[in-house]
């Protein structure tokens, strides 16, 4: 298969040796100089990757990349510099797959279009915020990866992870990509509903049936018939319910109180925990028949300090959703967007969003600046002037060149994340939020050994 690129750039020069570089990789392209000619372009020729320069004669790259996303899904990549950041900014939120800092490194564009071309068209992954997650790096990958072989059976899942990770956002993307999505997707925390009152909540009950009970309740377990029950806080359950939750998940079926009759069941469970039920079995505080029949598939999320490269594009998303909420249309500088990736997040992403949201609600217009970060945040690491950065003792200054600065920064982070990493190239990249080629160009380039 061949695919066609359109290279959109009024510098001719530059759309040729983009061209002969694409060319020995097998590529087809299509050159236009201006937003016009690459509008009429996209109109006549099958196009699946556009490079688009943010500066042309008679438009703005955003104004093109637009007229894109209104009239086909075409992956484009940006080409911009380091003075049109928020440009970049802005193109991310708008759906551009990716963006490049001229002068670009032709390998890596190579690399970077190839990638996109080889990506499915018109398939949902299960990355996309649409569907509720929201991730790059590759241990995420892998625990989707895991989900999307089981998604479709009916064994019953126990989601592990400290607290804010993502289990209930997990479980409903597991539900909303099942078999079941059309039923019911019911969630009960196990923690938050008193002992004496649990097992009406789950399992309903009749009128009269107790002093309060002045009209009968289906309960949450025949709610979610047909669909899928999600217990959060599984290990907080008492022994006595344990044994009650245990004979309707062996039995398929569930009596109301206050009922002499069965009602039968299908739902698929799915059980959270922040704690390990392995020990509380072990401290008989935790029903080892109940274990296996929920822990048929076991899947960990871990932490978000262990998947730094999910953060950007947690912090990107969660700003488009607030624009939609406040109605505003801030932006966010990359350099926020570094501080917040570099902290370790105890509360992990529940923390993070709500950072986040807090920086969106003082902001007013514009984009959100580091000084933002440091007036707001209550996190010492987050809100002192080199927080969780590699360039602590360098001051910078409004004279100093933009571009010479950014790239001291770069190379101090990239130095930092592979001694932290014992020179793993993978990890480091993953830390970074970056692709292991891009890293390896970026090595290159400031004399570094692959």
């Amino acid at each position: 298969m061949t695919w066609n690129v359109l290279i959109v750039d009024d510098e001719e020069q530059l759309c040729k040796l983009i061209a002969r570089k694409l060319k020995k990789a097998g590529v087809g392209t299509v050159i236009a100089q201006n937003g016009q000619a690459a509008l009429k372009a996209i109109s006549e020729t099958t196009i699946d990757v556009v490079i688009l320069d943010y500066m042309l004669p008679d438009m703005t790259g955003i104004e093109v990349l637009r007229a894109i996303k209104e009239e086909k899904d075409i992956p484009v990549i940006m080409l911009t510099s380091y003075a049109n950041v928020e440009s970049a900014v802005l193109a991310m939120k708008i759906g551009a797959a990716d963006y490049l800092n001229k002068p670009i490194e032709l390998e890596e564009l190579k690399n970077i279009v190839v990638k996109v071309c080889q990506q499915p068209r018109g398939e949902d992954d299960g990355l996309s915020g649409n569907q509720g997650l929201v991730c790059e790096s590759e241990k995420m990958k892998k625990v989707l990866e895991l989900v999307r072989r089981v998604k479709d059976t009916e064994a019953s899942m126990l989601i592990l992870g400290e607290s804010g990770v993502g289990k209930t956002a997990l479980a409903k993307w597991i539900h909303e990509n099942s078999v079941r999505k059309q039923k019911p997707f019911v969630a009960i925390n196990c923690a938050a509903i008193p002992e004496t009152l649990l097992e009406s909540e789950l399992f309903g009950f009749r009128k009269g049936s107790f002093t309060g009970a002045t009209a009968s309740q289906k309960g949450k377990f025949l709610a979610a018939d047909g669909g899928t029950v999600f217990l959060d806080e599984i290990g907080e359950l008492s022994l006595s319910m344990q044994v009650k939750l245990l004979h309707v998940i062996e039995e398929k079926k569930i009596m109301q109180i206050g009922s002499n009759e069965y009602h039968s069941l299908d739902v698929r469970i799915i059980a959270a925990t922040n704690k390990s039920l392995k020990k509380l079995v072990e401290g008989q505080k935790f029903r080892e028949d109940l274990y296996y029949r929920l822990n048929l598939m076991e899947i960990e999320i871990p932490p978000l300090r262990d998947r730094k490269g999910d953060i950007s594009p947690l912090v990107w998303h969660h700003m488009e959703k607030l624009n939609d909420k406040y109605k505003k249309e801030l932006m966010i500088h990359p350099k926020v967007v570094q501080r917040l990736s570099a902290h370790n997040w105890p509360g992990n992403i529940r923390e993070l969003l709500n950072t986040v949201e807090r920086l969106h609600i003082l902001k007013r217009m514009g984009t959100i600046e580091l000084a933002d970060l440091e007036e707001t945040s209550t996190d010492e690491r987050l809100s002192s002037v080199d927080g969780n950065m590699p360039f602590d003792n360098k001051q910078w200054t409004a004279s100093d060149n933009l571009s010479q600065a950014l790239e001291e920064v770069e190379e101090q982070m990239i130095k930092k994340a592979l001694t932290e990493t014992n020179d793993n190239q993978t990890k480091a990249a993953e830390k970074l939020g970056i692709a292991r080629h891009t890293l390896i160009y970026k090595m290159k380039k400031i004399g570094m050994k692959p």
